[in-house]
């Protein structure tokens, strides 16, 4: 139904907000459309090399290398060759692209360098030794709440017996066991005593951990196995008391 004034037509309320709609429609269609082409554009961008570098093709890389490629590029995720080498577990890719010059310490889209992904990944004792050779470094905490290389490897810790010795060697690079900083107070110990872990209770007792350090709680590692009922923790940090 249309209404006429001084011989000009006007459309009624409702073919208005279906005007409306088809509109909507339109512009979502239409940021769609551009979202699905910068996808499409990021997955058929030309990164021969990190995908080389992503799968362990070692051959590739060589050739790539040889052929003046960009070595220090990225991919969407801020991550170089040597972030991806490293979750590829390709110990001769890893080498090669050390002994190349790529950077060991760019922080890709997370803050994660190379070094924190690989003990992240794939910890690994001989590839933390080859970053540390090659200028890694234990990037040190920018914001109050980050909890910092060495506590999140503590995190993770089973502890096997090479996770111990990337312990002892994130320490002997610099790493803090007892951090006056850390979040919360929260140290390494605490972190082993509320998981309920013995093994590493002991691995870092062994490396100095400090029995006595409190956290925001006032509360000794030995006070957080009680609060958290870790009953194995609590019972064999008792002999350090």
């Amino acid at each position: 139904m249309f209404w006429f004034r001084y011989g000009q037509r006007t459309s009624t309320s409702s073919e208005y907000s279906d005007s409306q709609s088809a509109n909507v429609s339109s512009n979502k269609h239409d940021y769609h459309n551009a979202q699905l082409k910068r996808a499409v554009a990021l997955i058929h961008e030309d990164k021969e090399f990190l995908i080389a570098a992503e799968i362990g093709n070692y051959k590739m890389l060589e050739i790539l290398i040889r052929q003046g490629v960009d070595i220090q590029q990225m991919d969407h995720l801020g991550r170089n060759a040597l972030h991806l080498a490293v979750c590829a577990d390709s110990m001769d890719t890893i080498v090669l692209l050390l002994n190349v010059g790529v950077k060991t310490n760019v922080k890709d889209n997370l803050g994660m360098t190379p070094l924190s992904l690989s003990l992240m990944r794939r910890p690994s004792l001989e590839v933390a030794h080859l970053l540390f050779d090659h200028g890694a470094k234990i990037i040190p905490r920018l914001k109050p709440m980050d909890t910092g290389l060495f506590l999140q490897f503590v995190m993770m810790c089973t502890p096997t017996e090479e996770e111990a010795k990337i312990l002892a060697l994130l320490i002997d690079k610099g790493a803090l066991i007892n951090d006056p900083e850390a979040p919360g107070g929260r140290q390494a110990l605490h972190f082993a005593a509320m998981s309920d872990n013995c093994p590493l209770i002991q691995i870092l007792i062994n490396l100095g951990a400090d029995l006595f350090l409190i956290n925001h709680r006032n509360q000794t590692p030995i006070d957080v196995a009680f609060s958290f009922k870790c009953k194995n923790a609590y019972t064999f940090l008792s002999k350090f008391y």
